[in-house]
């Protein structure tokens, strides 16, 4: 499997009903094709996953695996609780056309590590594909350092990591200890010291509506031209900071997609909808390409 490059980690775009809407996440892949988008992160965080069904997170694969068509992998977010209805999803997520899954730790239980590797073990023998572990220490409450990541790594075909976290020091740790595994980083406002790091790409959810700007840090930075990068870093981090701003930084991203001309409806309750002040703040965010 290719995993390199910018990858978004897309939106979940719901209609007035509060139903998946199937025909505008079609339309939003072919968007982000055109604007570069090296593969497609899918039911993750961004996408809603704990916010919607097993039947939904399935259908969302089939449909952006669909729409991509063969052209860039897709990465298939399985993440749940336990061990066998997350293998359930990994497999349902192969047939619907995936090219990888991939998962957050097991959470909640306070899971020990040999319990966490067990459960990516089982996942990656029910999937039959590539399996890309999701570190997000502020949601999980779990993190993936370079010690446990070896012992996970013997129970399971482990050949990629979403590395969410802003602790560069263990994010070096990790890629010299482990050089082949492809490494993913996740946080979006500091992508351009993580590459100095060595990871082989991003997935991240403001590539939603700003993956042009991030495929020209990618590449000024590939290509030597680090003045440029660390400037357009500068841009998209000032971006960020007036996002966050809104708290809900999904909720956000779809309003501003919807300046795109993708309507992606609201967040799924309990998130809530956005409020006029807020709508206010993002309509003042300039030039995002």
């Amino acid at each position: 499997m290719k995993l390199d490059g910018i990858i978004p980690a897309i939106v979940t775009p719901f209609d007035k009903a509060g139903d998946v809407n199937y025909a505008e996440l079609k339309r939003l892949v072919e968007l982000l094709l055109e604007e570069g988008a090296d593969g497609f992160y899918v039911t993750g965080s961004t996408g809603e996953c704990f916010l919607l069904t097993d039947e939904e997170r399935t259908r969302v694969v089939a449909a952006v695996a669909e729409a991509a068509n063969g052209k860039v992998p897709v990465i298939a977010h399985v993440g749940k609780i336990g061990a066998a209805q997350a293998a359930h999803l990994a497999k349902e997520a192969r047939k619907a056309g995936a090219s990888a899954v991939s998962s957050v730790p097991p959470f909640y239980y306070n899971f020990q590590t040999e319990e966490i590797a067990g459960y990516y073990g089982v996942i990656s023998d029910a999937a039959d594909l590539p399996v890309v572990i999701y570190n997000i220490p502020q949601y999980s409450g779990v993190s993936i350092n370079a010690d446990n990541m070896e012992e996970i790594m013997g129970q399971s075909r482990i050949e990629g990591l979403k590395y969410t976290d802003l602790n560069l020091y263990e994010l070096g740790r990790i890629r010299r200890k482990f050089p082949d595994i492809k490494i993913m980083f996740g946080k979006d406002e500091s992508l351009l010291y993580a590459l100095s790091v060595g990871v082989d790409g991003a997935i991240g959810s403001t590539y939603n509506f700003m993956l042009k700007m991030f495929k020209r840090i990618w590449n000024a930075y590939r290509e030597g031209r680090f003045q440029e990068a660390e400037k357009l870093q500068h841009k998209a981090s000032s971006l960020i900071s007036e996002m966050l701003r809104v708290k809900n930084i999904i909720a956000a991203e779809k309003y501003l997609l919807g300046k795109k001309g993708i309507d992606c409806g609201i967040c799924r309750a309990p998130f809530r909808p956005l409020r006029e002040e807020e709508k206010r703040i993002l309509d003042g965010i300039g030039d995002v390409d």
